[in-house]
């Protein structure tokens, strides 16, 4: 996809002023799967938009174990620490899958929001949107079943069973690798039996 109609067609910006001004500012970047876009720890001082692929955030707890916090895979997504105004990371995000991105620096996007009030709108929709999807995955994970967990995660991440391990999804679900191999055994099962009724 052209950075052109990424800004047109999937950010939805209509001020095509506002589009150039981007264009001259904008840099693609291409991550290998497994190389990271950002460590915990470092500073992470540009806005990155997924174009193509898969990413995944992270950080470790209290123990040390690896806990997925967030996947994505839709373009348009931002793929940016939650950290703010240059502290540190405290997650890090690596490419699941060979990665196309669009890269502005802060400090420019800054700016060109001081002149441009439709950027401050897209903005501002991005962190509802991603409230709104926090707030979705604690309350999935926190307020429902293991089963009900895996059937929403194929419905609102179509697509990536089998393109991510196992163990990031269970992390990101909040049970266990073996739990979820259990789950998807039980459903395999009932689409069986289910096949045999209707064979």
């Amino acid at each position: 996809m052209q950075a052109k109609s990424f800004f047109t067609d999937v950010l939805h910006i209509s001020d095509m002023e506002l589009v150039q001004a981007l264009l001259n500012v904008t840099e693609y970047r291409h991550l290998n799967k497994g190389e990271m876009l950002i460590r915990e720890g470092e500073r992470q001082r540009e806005f990155v938009f997924l174009v193509k692929g898969i990413l995944r955030g992270f950080f470790l707890d209290v123990n040390g174990y690896d806990i997925t916090d967030c996947l994505a895979f839709r373009c348009g997504t931002p793929a940016m620490s939650p950290d703010s105004n240059n502290a540190p990371s405290q997650i890090s995000i690596e490419a699941l899958s060979d990665c196309d991105l669009l890269c502005v620096a802060e400090d420019v996007v800054e700016k060109l929001m001081k002149e441009y009030p439709q950027l401050i709108g897209i903005y501002n929709a991005m962190l509802r949107d991603a409230l709104k999807q926090h707030w979705e995955v604690k309350n999935m994970v926190c307020q429902h079943s293991a089963m009900e967990r895996y059937l929403w995660f194929c419905k609102a991440y179509p697509g990536l069973i089998g393109q991510v391990r196992n163990k990031y999804i269970a992390s990101f679900l909040g049970m266990t690798p073996v739990t979820l191999s259990r789950l998807r055994r039980t459903l395999r099962e009932q689409e069986q039996i289910a096949e045999g009724y209707t064979s």
